[in-house]
């Protein structure tokens, strides 16, 4: 069904486009098939948005997105967003779908709107707060003020739970979420990956491990390096982060592991094609780039912990180690190291996360709900 050609009004919302990450990569599929309907988000980063400038329709922003000081350091205004999202208006819109990791389900539509959010995750520095704190070593005047404003985001965050009328969970581990934090029912449909992009390039070994990724604590890059310090095996590091962390991984490494930052789409894709299996150190709610991996003809070794259970058989596609420590991660090395992976089962495996079932499959969830309402 089309929706235009039937006089159907479709918006989408979107927490921010302040980086560019799997989130984003949904929403600009969803811009895709609805023909770039309007985007709402509560602010934007003017990089982000020259990357993306035919894939989004009409960009609507909250009155956050005034503010110069707001958009320079987003994170530290996280508490505004509420009433950001609660501040638009979908009075015209007949279907609302909300792309959500933090707030964008607390939009307020009207009772014949339907709203579905696809959820990548229950905030996580809401419902996990203390790990969080530990993770980024927050002290002083700011751990003192936290908890203060993370009890209120709690209760804000679950009333809102109560206002879409569906929720699309992005994997298993963030149906759990859902269920846990909001006690809410949800349907499983995984994120778009282009697999098409990866599963024609010719596949070599040169020998070295690769991480690619957002270079941040909570990602545990360092327990990577910690490992490859101990092993000797040539390890490569691709990605951006925050610059003073990064620094600080830097400045014991050996000679065996490089930092590859600001690489292209094609480097990117050379480095999966040419390595000899991906490392996944993080608890995420669902990964993208172990799909990649997958469409590469490479294993993957991952913490077996949160979305990537969705994508990866143990000792099919890859291993899973324990915990996220130097200890684990060398033993699943050396396991994975034991294994010769079937290439053309790994490439078959990725064509389950496409774009194209993901389409078929929003499609079909969107269309069902809309003839019922």
């Amino acid at each position: 069904m089309k929706y235009k050609d039937v006089g159907i009004n479709i918006a989408l919302a979107h927490d921010d486009l302040c980086q560019f990450g799997g989130a984003e990569r949904v929403v600009l599929e969803l811009s895709d098939m609805y023909e770039k309907p309007p985007l709402y988000t509560a602010l934007s980063s003017d990089i982000v948005v020259s990357k993306i400038p035919n894939k989004i329709g009409n960009l609507r922003m909250s009155f956050l997105n005034k503010y110069k000081i707001i958009k320079k350091h987003p994170k530290s205004f996280f508490f505004l967003y509420p009433l950001a999202f609660e501040s638009f208006n979908f009075d015209e819109f007949d279907v609302v779908i909300s792309s959500s990791t933090r707030f964008a389900h607390g939009i307020i539509t009207k009772p014949g709107t339907l709203h579905i959010c696809y959820m990548h995750s229950p905030s996580r520095y809401i419902w996990d707060y203390h790990e969080y704190i530990k993770m980024y070593n927050i002290k002083g005047i700011k751990k003192k003020i936290l908890p203060l404003l993370v009890s209120y985001l709690r209760i804000w965050d679950y009333q809102a739970s109560y206002r879409p009328d569906f929720f699309i969970a992005n994997s298993e581990f963030t149906q759990k979420r859902i269920k846990k934090f909001y006690n809410k029912d949800s349907v499983i449909i995984n994120p778009p990956v282009d697999v098409e992009r990866f599963i024609n390039g010719k596949v070599e070994d040169q020998g070295y491990y690769l991480y690619i990724g957002r270079i941040v604590p909570w990602k545990r890059v360092d327990i990577l390096i910690d490992a490859f310090k101990f092993l000797g095996y040539p390890l490569h590091i691709v990605g951006n982060g925050e610059s003073s962390y990064i620094n600080r991984l830097k400045e014991s490494l050996t000679d065996n592991i490089k930092f590859y930052e600001g690489l292209n789409d094609n480097e990117v894709k050379s480095q999966l094609l040419k390595c000899k299996g991906l490392l996944f150190p993080s608890k995420e709610d669902f990964g993208i780039v172990p799909v990649e991996a997958l469409a590469c003809g490479k294993g993957v070794i991952a913490y077996g912990k949160g979305g990537v259970k969705d994508i990866i058989e143990d000792q099919k596609t890859g291993v899973f180690f324990k915990k996220q420590d130097k200890e684990s991660v060398i033993d699943g090395v050396i396991r994975f190291e034991k294994i010769e992976f079937d290439i053309d089962y790994l490439r078959r495996v990725s064509l389950g996360f496409s774009r194209e079932i993901f389409r078929e499959k929003i499609e079909e969830f969107v269309n069902s709900k809309w003839k019922k309402m």
